[in-house]
């Protein structure tokens, strides 16, 4: 669902947005934001559409949250964050507890109803010479003013290229008052979005490579940070950058980015509440697996704070009690100062490069030898395949070192983990049991994970819960092992990932074998039948019984005695005789082959599959077809030297 906003307190319900259609839909609201030109105003809501009347007030921070510090550096620039909202009241509570000077809980929110909402604002200045329809509100030298959308899920990738051409667009008319293009903008989203997204659908727009190519192993160490709940925070001058990185890398927690409904407070943890222990399994289906192995781990909730961008505005709230780890970004270098000490680890995206400031964690978020050399395999992955030119693909279009494959290596990584936390588990409970070690595990994996990091992991939240909603042996559906010592398969990687096109590459290389072996069957056929009517004696010629396939085989792997007793005139007609019949038996062959699998797949293969295959067979017919130009050519010129001699 969708919302605008405009200073003028001005609504415009589009449609019937009654409350149960409106919660089925993705989008939530967009609004208008800009800065006012009285003095000492800041930025201000301007314009709003949505289904609930004017909620302008709601948010108090959203216009900050939409222009960003630094923003006015910009042409055009983008920026995500986090909201709460109140479904039943319409309102938005306050992310943390009231409290006096004394620090004593004054009034605590009611979160019985409260969801998070993610915002993406595309913000834009333009010089006040290029407006066409000048207000008399505009007394500034250039005019800043910013497009936001609010959804439930963070579809940031497919609604980010629509809102940037849209905000361009309303820009460059020039004239601010005309606002039917954003309108327009709104009743497009709620339409493509009424449908229900996937995990893929979250995943479109999220510069993974370049935060793999940018950092490193350090990706990992960020990660280990997130899943004991610590504090993180992320710093970068451009904020799309800042926030996309953080998105990037809560979309290596398989399925966490499609349930963050519990990351805008502290004070949220209703995600525990709808899970129950899994009694079944669907091996082939990854959800039923994911769901199994107790994904997706929830590190933000009950206590954790996930903001991707958290104006000054809103320091007081990060700094509260109630928030004991989080993940945030800012844009504002006041932070990175030694005097707020509000965060154990820092990413400086600026700089490329993470800082544990909270030593009494060092230790713990020291990658292990196993840690290093996987992480190794990854980050060269990506530098192999990196194109500067284009980085969010790799080069050749392949899957090593693509966005798939590094988030099919870092789920492989976590289920490992967790199949190999809960067999050290086993293994304490049953030390008196040695019978019961699984012989086909070798050692205790967990151990290559570093025990002081596994340790401490055990004592966080998202790892109680892990523990409490799933089976005590896990692994035995997942073998426990770290990924430097037993890599995945990639055929496994891409069979997860890319199921058609690995089915469709299957069938064609079934199709080219079929081919090829037809062909080469109707040859075989040919050299035994053809050497064997000139010269019958070799089928046996020592006398002992031989089998048919035996026989076969002796014929086609030495015909060069039965040429002996032949003339050169036979030999040259032979070789004739023997081209011909290869060239009929590879045509025919190719036809029966074609036939044959048209036969087999009609119905279930798509047509460029056949396409793909048959030029293939017509390729190696014309390769054939020169073989035989080739000796009809040398059996004239040998006849010839045979007539002269």
């Amino acid at each position: 669902m969708l919302l605008l906003l405009f200073w003028k307190r001005r609504t415009r319900p589009k449609g019937d947005l009654s409350s149960a259609s409106f919660w089925q839909r993705s989008i939530h609201l967009l609004s208008k934001i800009g800065h006012s030109n009285k003095l000492f105003r800041g930025p201000e809501v301007e314009y709003w559409v949505g289904p609930d009347g004017d909620k302008s007030g709601i948010w108090p921070y959203l216009p900050f949250q939409s222009l960003p510090d630094g923003s006015h550096s910009h042409e055009e620039n983008f920026c995500y964050f986090t909201l709460l909202y109140d479904e039943e009241n319409k309102c938005a509570p306050s992310p943390v507890s009231s409290k006096d000077e004394e620090g004593n809980v004054v009034e605590k929110p009611n979160m019985d109803n409260v969801t998070t909402l993610f915002g993406i604002a595309c913000n834009r200045q333009v010089r006040v010479s290029e407006i066409r329809n000048m207000t008399s509100d505009i007394s500034r030298s250039t005019v800043q003013k910013s497009v936001v959308v609010v959804a439930r899920k963070p579809i940031f990738g497919p609604i980010k290229e629509k809102l940037a051409v849209v905000t361009r667009a309303y820009f460059m008319q020039g004239d601010f008052e005309d606002r039917q293009i954003i309108d327009n903008l709104y009743e497009n989203l709620v339409q493509i979005f009424s449908h229900k997204l996937d995990e893929s659908d979250l995943n479109i727009g999220m510069p993974l490579r370049e935060l793999i190519y940018r950092l490193g192993q350090s990706v990992l160490v960020i990660l280990k940070a997130l899943l004991l709940e610590k504090r993180v925070l992320f710093f970068a001058s451009n904020t799309e950058l800042l926030c996309a990185s953080q998105f990037s890398l809560v979309s290596l927690i398989p399925n966490l980015i499609s349930h963050l409904e519990d990351c805008g407070s502290p004070l949220l943890s209703k995600y525990e509440t709808t899970l129950k222990k899994p009694t079944s399994l669907r091996t082939s289906d990854r959800n039923s697996l994911l769901t199994f192995m107790g994904l997706p781990l929830q590190i933000f909730a009950d206590g954790g704070v996930f903001s991707p961008y958290v104006p000054l505005q809103q320091l007081d709230e990060i700094k509260s009690d109630e928030t004991r780890y989080f993940m945030i970004g800012s844009t504002n270098s006041l932070l990175l100062s030694p005097k707020q000490e509000i965060a154990d680890v820092v990413v400086n995206m600026d700089e490329d490069n993470v800082q544990i400031l909270n030593t009494d964690y060092k230790s713990a978020l020291t990658l292990s030898a196993s840690d290093k050399k996987w992480m190794d395999t990854v980050v060269k992955a990506v530098a192999d395949s990196w194109d500067e030119e284009d980085p969010w693909r790799p080069k050749g279009l392949g899957f090593t070192g693509s966005e798939d494959y590094i988030r099919v290596q870092f789920e492989d990584y976590i289920i490992n983990l967790l199949a190999s936390v809960k067999y050290d588990s086993f293994l304490t409970k049953r030390a008196h049991q040695p019978h019961m070690v699984r012989s086909n595990i070798e050692g205790n994996p967990i151990k290559l994970y570093n025990m002081e990091w596994v340790e401490e992991w055990q004592k966080t939240n998202n790892y109680r819960i892990f523990n409490k909603f799933t089976d005590e042996e896990i692994f035995d559906i997942v073998e426990p092992k770290h990924m430097a010592s037993s890599p995945t398969n990639i055929d496994v990687q891409r069979q997860l990932i890319e199921p058609k096109a690995v089915e469709e590459e299957r069938k064609a290389q079934q199709a080219q074998q079929a081919a090829s072996g037809g062909i080469t069957k109707s040859v075989t056929r040919v050299f035994s039948s053809f050497w064997s009517e000139k010269s019958p004696s070799t089928a046996n010629t020592n006398g002992s019984s031989q089998s048919p396939k035996s026989q076969s085989s002796s014929r086609i792997s030495s015909p060069k005695p039965s040429l002996g007793t032949h003339t050169p005139g036979q030999e040259s007609q032979d070789r004739v005789s023997l081209a011909e019949s290869i060239k009929t038996a590879v045509t025919n062959g190719s036809n029966d082959t074609t036939a044959t699998n048209s036969e087999t797949e009609s119905g279930s293969t798509k047509e460029g599959y056949f396409a793909g295959w048959s030029r293939w067979a017509a390729s190696k017919r014309r390769q054939l077809a020169k073989s035989t130009v080739s000796v009809n050519s040398t059996a004239s010129t040998e006849s010839k030297t045979d007539q002269k001699e």
